[in-house]
């Protein structure tokens, strides 16, 4: 089968590899659809980051290994002891294996698991290969009515959504989401699920700005042609965002939403930032901001799917396809030249 499959740093390769076989207590899909996710460039750029050099403690995986967390597939086959599906189910994965027996995942905390394994980086096989295994454990089965499109895009707006819930925000209340990808379109869009939330967004690119504006969005900044921080407080009545998300992962981002986040507010940083920077921890006194980190997603793939069913998390506009063989040039390259949101890999037309 052909999939695609991290060698090193900016060395991805559309290999032929011998298809997988479920053992038991795994599922065998034909994956349908792969997005391509922000971390992916990262790793693609920057890497191994993600990805191993020597074998992982839990999985035993290194490199190469197949690319691709963001998926949804078919099953095709299962393993011995998965009775509650079917061939012919439609499944989102969720690309996370944990060790099951630390302290956090005994919480339910799994999202801090210290040795998690990650489809895709960590794990044998990814959704950019025609057919993969998952534990039935990663499996989720997607309802009547969600379709495998949305399927793949359950992982990212799980990030999101994750993001959201740790904001605090309210019915009533302003929330700004400093950075228009993916995951800031995924913020956007739970905020407006949950409720009457005034959302302003921040984000340099004209592309996405018109995007977002197609998708609903009202306050549309564009931090280059404007004092990010001045908008936000005017647009507030002085008084600042009730909740700030950083979905941008660049300093001055982060630097705007302490500045326009309210006192007793929440910032949540969610983006990746990949270089260290410096900021002044008196505006922390003078406003008791709540900082906070978001670290993917835990046991919120249920409420995403639910809001799908809803209506929640519309992909036309923002949503787009490619085959497999052109993941470098018409999704890696224009993705980092911020020239477009979301790319899905078509991945079920390669078979």
């Amino acid at each position: 089968m052909r999939a695609i499959r991290f060698h090193g740093r900016e060395d991805v390769r559309l290999d032929d590899i011998p298809q997988p076989s479920p053992k038991a207590g795994e599922i065998k899909l034909r994956v349908l659809y792969n997005g391509i996710c922000g971390s992916d460039l990262h790793e693609y750029y920057h890497g191994p980051m993600m990805t191993l050099t020597r074998p992982h403690p839990l999985s035993g995986v290194q490199n190469p290994v197949v690319l691709g967390h963001e998926f949804s597939g078919e099953v095709v086959e299962l393993g011995q002891g998965v009775s509650d599906l079917k061939v012919g189910d439609l499944i989102a994965v969720e690309p996370v294996q944990t060790c099951g027996s630390c302290h956090w995942c005994r919480a339910g905390q799994y999202n801090h698991c210290p040795t998690p394994a990650i489809h895709g980086y960590s794990r044998d096989g990814g959704g950019l290969a025609e057919y993969t295994v998952v534990l039935r454990s990663m499996a989720h089965k997607l309802p009547v009515g969600v379709s495998a499109r949305h399927g793949a895009l359950v992982e990212p707006m799980a990030v999101s959504y994750h993001a959201v819930l740790r904001a605090h925000a309210r019915v009533g209340q302003t929330v700004a989401v400093h950075g228009g990808g993916p995951i800031g379109v995924g913020a956007y869009l739970a905020l407006k699920a949950l409720g009457d939330i005034e959302v302003i967004i921040s984000e340099p690119s004209a592309e996405r700005r018109a995007i977002l504006s197609r998708l609903g969005a009202g306050h549309l900044l564009d931090p280059r042609s404007v004092n990010v921080v001045e908008a936000i407080r005017e647009l507030t009545g002085g008084r600042g965002a009730d909740a700030s998300i950083d979905a941008a992962g660049v300093p001055d981002a982060f630097k705007a939403a302490l500045a326009s986040t309210a006192p007793m507010g929440h910032l949540v940083v969610v983006a990746m930032h990949m270089e260290p920077f410096q900021f002044n921890a008196l505006s922390l006194l003078a406003g008791e901001v709540n900082i906070t980190g978001s670290k993917t997603y835990c046991n919120d793939y249920p409420a995403v799917i639910d809001l799908m069913t809803r209506g929640a998390f519309p992909l036309e506009g923002w949503v787009s396809t490619i085959p497999l063989e052109g993941f470098i040039d018409r999704g890696v390259l224009p993705l980092s030249r911020q020239q477009a949101t979301k790319i899905m890999v078509d991945v079920a037309a390669a078979s």
